[in-house]
C-alpha cells in the first residue's frame, strides 16, 4: 500500500504544480490587463493518519490559489479624461446593465478604463458601466430616485446609484451674479458732471445684456451719485444700499413700446396717496384716444393721439397726459419732475423713478395693437419700489388730514417758525398763519426763504406742491405738501412740537415723524472719498433687475430666481476700485462673472469623485461623485470574467463611501492602476514549478520500477 501511496502522493504534485503552473500563466498573460491582481499558489500537505509508529502512509500535496486583490498596481498616466483609477483602498462600482434593473448586479472593480460609449454612459473596455451618485449644481449629492428626498449613500440600486451618462449633461448658461467696477473719478468735477460705464451681463438662460452707471458729482465735496439705466427689455431696475434688500437707493421701471397703441388700449398707474390721514390705493387708468374726443372721468383719462402718428409720438403723448393729469407727477415750484419721463436716447420709452413719494405700480396688460398684440416689451404688472429716506434727494410732508393748532411750531435748520391765528400778512417774520392748509404752508415756504440764508428766495430748494390731485384741470394752488431739499452744506434737522393734533405725512401715508424730535434732513450719497481720494463709504451694494424680456429669472433673491447681482465698487480706504484724484476719468477695470451658453467640453474628476462637466464658456457644474467601495476582507471577494469581484460572505458586506475620506483610496483622472504581476517574480516561480513538477514525475517512475521489482518476486 505504501508503493500506491507514493504514486498518488506523486500524482497530487503532478496535480498541484499543474495548478500553480496555471496561475503562472494567467498572471504572465495579465501583465497588460488593467486593474488586474496576480494570483498566489500556495501549497498544503495532504496528511494520511498513521495507523503505527513504524510506519508511514503517504498523503500528497494540495494547492491554494489565492487572487492578492488588496494589493495596489502602480498608477500610469493616461490621455483620456475618462480614465480613472483609485489610490489606496476600494473599487468602483459597476453594473453589467447601462439601466440597472433587478436582475443586473451591481459588481467592484478597479479597471477604470472607462470611455464614452454611443449613448454617452461611461463603460469599461470590458464592458461594464460606472455607476455614480448624481448631484445638484453646488456639488450635493442627489437621489437618482427624484420622488426621494432624502439621499442614502450605502445603499446600491437604482433609487441612489444611476449610470453616469455625460451626453445628458447638455450646455449649460450661468447668470451674473457679481460685478466689480474700478475707476478714478475726477477730483476737479464741478456740480453735476456725469460719467458713465456700462456693464455687460448675461441672464440665466445665457442672453448678454448691457446696463449704464452714471457716477454724477455732486454739490457736496467728495461726493457721487449713482444711476444704473434699465437695458432694454427689463421690468424694473433697483438699487440696494444693503445685502438684506431692505433699503432701497434708487429705483427705476421703464415702458417699451414696440408697436402704436389701439383705440382704447389701456395702461394702469397705482399709487398709495395720504387721502386725509388715510394711506389709500389709488388707481389711474390711461386709455389711448385715437379719435381726439373722449372725454376724462376721474380716474379714467383720455390719451389723445388722434395727430399722433409714430410710436415716438405716442409715447410723447402718455408722458405729457401722466404730468397734466396726476399732481403726484407735476413739476412744482421751479423743480422739475422726473417721476416720469422719456427714456434719455430711447423716444419709444418711458421711465418711471421714484422720488420718495411712493412705490409705483404700473400695469401695462392692456397696452395692444390693433393685432391684439403687446404694443410694448412689459406685459405684466411690475412695480417701482419707494426710495428709503436716508437716499431722497429731498423730503416731502403731507399736511392732509392734519389739524392746524395755534401756537404749533416747525424748527427748519435751528430757526422756529410759529403757528399763530393772528399772523398778519407779512411774510417775512417767523409767524405763520394758519386759516388754511394751502395758505398754512404758502406762508412757510416764504418765511423759511426770508429767514434762511440757506434757501434763497426764488429757488427750489424749499417749495410747496399739492399730491393726490387727478383732475383734468390741476389746480395749482391746492397746496398740501411741504419739499426740502438736501442741501450741499450737509444734514440739518426738522422737528414739529408736541402741540400738533397730528403729525405730517409721507406723500404715500405712511407716517414717519415724530414730535419733540428730530428729523434729519440728509442725503447719503452713492460714493463718498476722503481728503486722500480714497473711498469712505459705498451705498450701493446690490442690483434688483426684474421683469427680463427673454424669459429668463429675476435677479431678486427670490429662490425661485436667482441671486441679486453684487456691485463690488472696491473696498473702503484701499485704492483698489474707485478713487477720486486729480485726473481725468479714468475707467480701470469693469468684471462680473457668468457666461453666454456653452456647450458641454469634457470632465474633470477630483481626488474625492465628484465629476465636474466643462462647458466651453468656461463654466463648470458638478454632476456625479464616483463612490467607492471598501470591504473587510478584500481577498475575500469572488473574481469574475472582466476584473471584477462579486461580494462573498467571506469579503463581508461593502460599505459605500466618498473618495479620499477616511479609508476610502483617492480617485485619480486621466490614471490607470497597471496588473500586480511581476514578470521577473513569475518566471522565477516558473523555473521552481517545472523542477518540482518534474520531481513529482520521478516519484511516479521510481514507485513505477519498485512495483516492477515487487512483481518479478512473485516470478
Amino acid at each position: 500500500m505504501t508503493l500506491f501511496g507514493s504514486l498518488t502522493s506523486g500524482v497530487s504534485g503532478l496535480t498541484a504544480q499543474s495548478s500553480a503552473m496555471g496561475a503562472i500563466s494567467d498572471n504572465i498573460t495579465n501583465i497588460n490587463t488593467i486593474g488586474y491582481k496576480s494570483t498566489e499558489v500556495s501549497f498544503q500537505n495532504l496528511v494520511t493518519v498513521q495507523t503505527s509508529a513504524t510506519f508511514y502512509s503517504a498523503g500528497g500535496v494540495q494547492s491554494k490559489p489565492r487572487q492578492n486583490t488588496g494589493l495596489q498596481g502602480l498608477l500610469q498616466s493616461s490621455t483620456s479624461q475618462t480614465d480613472l483609477a483609485v489610490s489606496g483602498a476600494g473599487y468602483f462600482v459597476v453594473n453589467e446593465a447601462a439601466l440597472p434593473t433587478l436582475s443586473d448586479q451591481y459588481l467592484f472593480t478597479r479597471a477604470g478604463s472607462f470611455y464614452q460609449d454611443e449613448d454617452g454612459y461611461l463603460r469599461n473596455t470590458a464592458g461594464f458601466y460606472l455607476q455614480g451618485w448624481p448631484t445638484d449644481a453646488s456639488g450635493n449629492v442627489t437621489t437618482a430616485n427624484t420622488s426621494l428626498t432624502i439621499p442614502n449613500q450605502n445603499i446600491m440600486s437604482t433609487d441612489y446609484l444611476s449610470t453616469i451618462n455625460l451626453n445628458r449633461v447638455g450646455g449649460t448658461a450661468a447668470p451674473t451674479t457679481t460685478v466689480a467696477i474700478g475707476a478714478n473719478l475726477p477730483s476737479s468735477d464741478a456740480k453735476g458732471t456725469t460719467h458713465k460705464s456700462d456693464v455687460q451681463f448675461f441672464d440665466t438662460l445665457g442672453n448678454a445684456h448691457t446696463m449704464s452707471y452714471t457716477w454724477t458729482k455732486t454739490g457736496r465735496d467728495n461726493e457721487w451719485d449713482i444711476t444704473a439705466t434699465p437695458p432694454m427689455g427689463v421690468n424694473t431696475v433697483t438699487l440696494y444700499s444693503d445685502t438684506a434688500g431692505s433699503s432701497v437707493y434708487e429705483s427705476i421701471g421703464q415702458l417699451e413700446f414696440t408697436g402704436t397703441p389701439a383705440n382704447d388700449s389701456i395702461v394702469k398707474i397705482t399709487q398709495t396717496e395720504n387721502v386725509s390721514g388715510t394711506a389709500t390705493a389709488v388707481t389711474l387708468t390711461y386709455q389711448f384716444d385715437t379719435s381726439g374726443s373722449a372725454s376724462d372721468t376721474t380716474l379714467v383719462k383720455q390719451v389723445n393721439v388722434s395727430t399722433a402718428t409714430t410710436v415716438a409720438q405716442h409715447v410723447a403723448a402718455l408722458e405729457a397726459k401722466i404730468k397734466a393729469v396726476d399732481s403726484n407727477f407735476t413739476d412744482h415750484g421751479g423743480f422739475t419732475n422726473d417721476r416720469v419721463n422719456v427714456a434719455p436716447g430711447n423716444a419709444s420709452a418711458l421711465y418711471f423713478t421714484d422720488d420718495g413719494t411712493g412705490a409705483m405700480a404700473i400695469d401695462p396688460s392692456g397696452l395692444l395693437t390693433s393685432t391684439g398684440a403687446y404694443a410694448c416689451k412689459q406685459e405684466e404688472t411690475y412695480t417701482v419700489s419707494k426710495t428709503t429716506s436716508t437716499f431722497r434727494d429731498y423730503h416731502q410732508f403731507s399736511f392732509d388730514g392734519v389739524t392746524l393748532q395755534n401756537t404749533a411750531t416747525i424748527i427748519i435748520n435751528g430757526i422756529t417758525y410759529t403757528l399763530s391765528n393772528a399772523e398778519g400778512s407779512s411774510d417775512n417774520d417767523t409767524t405763520i398763519r394758519m386759516d388754511s392748509i394751502a395758505n398754512f404752508l404758502s406762508d412757510l415756504e416764504a418765511s423759511i426763504e426770508a429767514n434762511d440764508p440757506r434757501f434763497a428766495a426764488g429757488a427750489a430748494n424749499v417749495r410747496i406742491r399739492h399730491i393726490g390731485d387727478h383732475a383734468t384741470s390741476l389746480t395749482a394752488t391746492a397746496y398740501n405738501t411741504l419739499v426740502i431739499d438736501s442741501m450741499d452744506f450737509g444734514s440739518f434737522n426738522i422737528k414739529f412740537s408736541a402741540a400738533w393734533s397730528s403729525m405730517p405725512k409721507e406723500p404715500d401715508g405712511t407716517a414717519t415723524y415724530v414730535a419733540n424730535t428730530d428729523f434729519a434732513i440728509n442725503k447719503a450719497n452713492g460714493i463718498t472719498f476722503d481728503s486722500k481720494g480714497l473711498p469712505t463709504a459705498f451705498n450701493v451694494s446690490e442690483v434688483d433687475i426684474s421683469g427680463l424680456d427673454t424669459g429668463a429669472a429675476n435677479f431678486d433673491d427670490d429662490s425661485l430666481n436667482t441671486f441679486r447681482q453684487t456691485l463690488d465698487l472696491g473696498t473702503v480706504s484701499v485704492a483698489n476700485g474707485f478713487t477720486q484724484f486729480g485726473a481725468e476719468f479714468t475707467p480701470g477695470f469693469i468684471t462680473q462673472n457668468g457666461s453666454a451658453f456653452g456647450n458641454f467640453a469634457g470632465i474633470t474628476v477630483n481626488t474625492s469623485g465628484l465629476v465636474t462637466a466643462l462647458f466651453d464658456n468656461g463654466e463648470t457644474r458638478p454632476v456625479y461623485k464616483v463612490p467607492v467601495a471598501t470591504f473587510v476582507n478584500v481577498n475575500g471577494l469572488s473574481g469574475r470574467t472582466g476584473t471584477v469581484w462579486n461580494q462573498t460572505e467571506a469579503s463581508g458586506d461593502y460599505t459605500l463611501r466618498e473618495a479620499d475620506n477616511g479609508v476610502a483610496g483617492q480617485t485619480i483622472q486621466a490614471s490607470l492602476e497597471s496588473s500586480t504581476v511581476d514578470i521577473g517574480d513569475q518566471f522565477t516561480k516558473m523555473i521552481i514549478v517545472q523542477r518540482a513538477f518534474s520531481a513529482s514525475t520521478k516519484i511516479i517512475s521510481t514507485a513505477d520500477e519498485m512495483l516492477e521489482e515487487l512483481l518479478r518476486v512473485k516470478r
